[in-house]
């Protein structure tokens, strides 16, 4: 059986969220802050403490995901 693709398991578990009440996902809006770095770039997000708390105690993966927006919006008006 080959595995699932990520954005499939995501939308799996969004919809358990919407049907239960859950938060097995959740998204964050919330950009703080961006730099230039040696190997890059840094990106500060904000989030809830628990989030936090969640992270720290290996509970939740936290993920960093690019939307080109104007595709984003031609296909979510």
């Amino acid at each position: 059986m080959s595995k699932k693709r990520l954005f499939e398991v995501l939308d799996e578990m969004n919809q358990e969220d919407a049907e239960n009440g859950t938060r097995l996902v959740s998204v964050s809006y919330n950009f703080v802050a961006g730099d230039k770095v040696k190997q890059g770039a840094k990106i500060t997000m904000g989030i809830e403490l628990s989030g936090l708390m969640d992270i720290m105690s290996d509970k939740v993966i936290p993920a960093l995901i690019l939307i080109d927006k104007e595709e984003y919006f031609k296909r979510n008006p």
